[in-house]
């Protein structure tokens, strides 16, 4: 019996070790894939296509004419965070889906664009998948948010944090949590998962941070 026992301790042991060692190896496949993506997302920025997707001269806050949206999954913008250094300048993609969240951040269609009136909504991953937004709970109130976005820079500054539940979508409308509420200024939603349950060691619940341009 006590033979059993300890085949029996060793096996788990064992059965342990290769789901760590699958799930280390899946992180790896998942970021290495992240970084093809992200490299060939330069490449877009780099050449971006021209003709109907050609913008219009920008003036102030908003464009002086509509634009066609971006396609899905194209690279959009490039997100600076000084706090976390100048090696972090991560690709924004067009979507939210699965596949678009792995390429990069991801803005939400139908939000603002960058340095418009309205929401500039970016979801992004707390782990895996090259992990763009897993220090995002450590920016404060005042950090600067940087999106460079066809030849502008504009500069949000955080205004504050919340974590919610992940049905709560009035985190990304126009005005936060103010549904019909006409914007009067340029916002930034970044929102990414909270910390793990301590029990259930899922992410139950998502991080919200808001940030407001002060520079127009």
């Amino acid at each position: 019996m006590r033979t059993l026992i300890r085949l029996f301790g060793t096996a788990l042991i064992i059965a342990g070790l290769l789901v760590a060692g699958l799930a280390t190896y899946q992180n790896w496949q998942h970021d290495q894939a992240y970084g093809r993506a992200q490299r060939d997302l330069r490449a877009q920025l780099a050449h971006p296509v021209t003709g109907h997707d050609e913008p219009a001269v920008a003036t102030g806050t908003s464009r002086t004419r509509a634009e066609p949206r971006p396609r899905d999954a194209s690279a959009l913008a490039v997100l600076r965070i000084p706090r976390f250094g100048s090696a972090y300048h991560p690709v924004i993609v067009e979507g939210v889906t699965q596949n678009d969240l792995a390429k990069g951040p991801g803005h939400y269609p139908g939000s603002a664009m960058p340095g418009e009136v309205g929401n500039f909504a970016v979801a992004g991953h707390r782990t895996g998948w090259g992990e763009p937004f897993r220090k995002l709970n450590t920016l404060v109130r005042g950090d600067a948010l940087v999106v460079a976005w066809r030849g502008r820079t504009y500069t949000y500054h955080v205004t504050g944090t919340r974590t919610v539940d992940p049905a709560d979508v009035g985190v990304v409308l126009p005005v936060p949590n103010k549904p019909g509420v006409k914007p009067d200024k340029a916002r930034i939603t970044l929102t990414t998962c909270a910390d793990r349950d301590p029990l259930t060691r899922a992410y139950t619940h998502r991080l919200i941070v808001w940030g407001e341009r002060d520079d127009h």
